[in-house]
């Protein structure tokens, strides 16, 4: 016998059309009403449903599971403790499944090691290394503080070149100064 022929769906559909073309007044209704509670449970296994609080698959599965209640009580003769029964172990056990909590630890990082220095180095030569560093940052600072000392001889000539009176300016400027740094020591 061939895979298809037994897991041929085409009986199952036909059985399914049979019996749901029969006369049943409840037919509508009762598709209607699983049709929600499927949809909502459906819902409540997908991410979205814990933005939510499963809040509205609940309310969903509430209304779907009293329309279905209420349309057999009509029709079936219901035992209620067979009901109650029946009801508490499907809602202990959905009541399990809900309390169960998985965390997935998040991947660990990826570490890039610096490769710039040779990974044998000897401490002597890791400081003689910092010294020719700050030497080098040192030389570099005081190049930038004589560019900026050049920048205010330019302003400054600039400023007498335009009638201004500079050093009073500057004299203000580092009394302003004096003054901020009286400020800032009375604040720590």
């Amino acid at each position: 016998m061939r895979m298809i022929e037994r897991l041929n769906p085409g009986p199952g559909i036909a059985d399914f059309w049979n019996e749901f073309k029969r006369p049943n007044p409840y037919r509508w209704p009762i598709l209607a009403g699983s049709a929600l509670l499927t949809g909502s449970l459906m819902f409540m296994l997908t991410d979205q449903a814990v933005s939510l609080n499963w809040l509205v698959g609940g309310v969903l599965a509430l209304i779907g599971g009293i329309a279905l209640f209420v349309m057999l009580a009509e029709r079936v003769r219901i035992n209620i403790w067979v009901l109650l029964v029946a009801g508490s172990i499907t809602g202990t056990i959905l009541y399990q499944f809900s309390q169960e909590r998985w965390r997935i630890p998040p991947k660990p990082p990826e570490v890039t090691w610096i490769t710039t220095f040779e990974p044998g180095r000897t401490d002597a030569e890791i400081i003689a290394s910092n010294r020719a560093n700050q030497a080098e940052q040192d030389q570099l600072e005081a190049e930038q503080r004589q560019r900026e000392e050049e920048a205010r001889e330019a302003y400054r000539a600039l400023g007498r070149a335009s009638g201004l009176d500079v050093d009073a300016m500057e004299r203000e400027i580092a009394r302003e100064r004096e003054q901020d740094g009286r400020r800032d020591d009375r604040i720590r």
